[in-house]
């Protein structure tokens, strides 16, 4: 997902809801789960339909079968009030997005609102820098995911890091991304491999389910539209980029086997695409009939 995102964090306060069993509806065991994971929504998807519309959209995400979800993209409100509409749509999410900023500048507000909304982990979306993402930027970041993971650790919680594409500069270790992976801590810090991002920064996804796999805890699941540059570091892609899953220009087969072997918890659809309504369905009916 783009790093515009951070535009629509919303800010979140306090109050208590209980994690709710993984499998219960006649829906959601529909679902195409992968061996050994749990499949789910990006809610950055429907980022416009949220606005317009949040009750009836949740429902949407609902009736396609999803019970799992992570948050990005969700209009401001309090935490209160979004455990509440997530609540009465039957969904839960997993994991939000957070901003490097409000990670660094108020840990203990982001570790209530976990509380609030029962996750399992909070994701950082994206390294401050300038054009291009330098070892300064990331000896920075490093030292702050380390920090960040430590004290999440104590209160029963994961910090993750969203591969954005940009950290597919050269680095001491091979790429920046290589730096990020080897320093650190793997007790302490997930990854969450977005596929489309790795492929449009020049990354291997395959390659690195196969070098860093006991490391990604979820991916996201978002294909490429044909004749999209590759090998682009900006974090920045079109929208139209985003297609339907099995529409495009990445091997689904591979990386499933890929994610399946590296034994990832969670699988989030994500599509960018203004018609990603009509394109979701789609990528869920594909996911049905893929083998990995």
């Amino acid at each position: 997902m783009r790093h515009t995102r951070r535009s629509f964090l919303s800010v979140i306060g306090a109050a208590a809801i209980q994690a709710r069993p993984l499998t219960t509806s006649k829906s959601d065991r529909a679902l195409p789960h992968p061996p050994g994971g749990r499949l789910g929504l990006e809610l950055y998807s429907l980022r416009n339909e949220l606005k317009k519309d949040l009750a009836g959209t949740l429902k949407l995400v609902r009736d396609w079968g999803f019970q799992d979800v992570e948050l990005a993209g969700f209009p401001a409100m309090s935490t209160s009030d979004t455990a509440r509409a997530l609540r009465a749509a039957g969904l839960h999410a997993v994991s939000q997005f957070v901003d490097y900023e409000r990670l660094r500048d108020d840990f203990a507000g982001v570790v209530r609102d976990a509380r609030t909304l029962a996750l399992e982990t909070v994701i950082c979306g994206w390294i401050p820098h300038d054009n291009t993402l330098t070892q300064k930027d990331v000896d920075s970041a490093i030292a702050s995911f380390n920090s960040w993971g430590a004290a999440a650790a104590r209160e029963k919680l994961r910090v993750g890091y969203h591969i954005h594409g940009y950290e597919f500069v050269a680095g001491p270790d091979g790429t920046l991304l290589d730096t990020l992976f080897k320093r650190t801590d793997p007790r302490l810090v997930d990854y969450e491999m977005d596929i489309f991002w790795v492929v449009r920064g020049g990354g291997d996804p395959v390659a690195l389910l196969n070098k860093y796999g006991a490391r990604i805890r979820i991916v996201h699941l978002k294909d490429m539209a044909r004749g999209t540059p590759t090998g682009v570091t900006t974090g920045e892609a079109p929208d139209e980029a985003s297609v339907a899953l099995g529409t495009g220009t990445i091997d689904w087969n591979a990386v499933m086997k890929a994610a399946v072997n590296a034994r990832v918890k969670w699988y989030l659809i994500e599509d960018e695409h203004p018609a990603a309504v009509r394109q979701i369905p789609q990528s869920l009916e594909y996911l049905r009939r893929l083998k990995p």
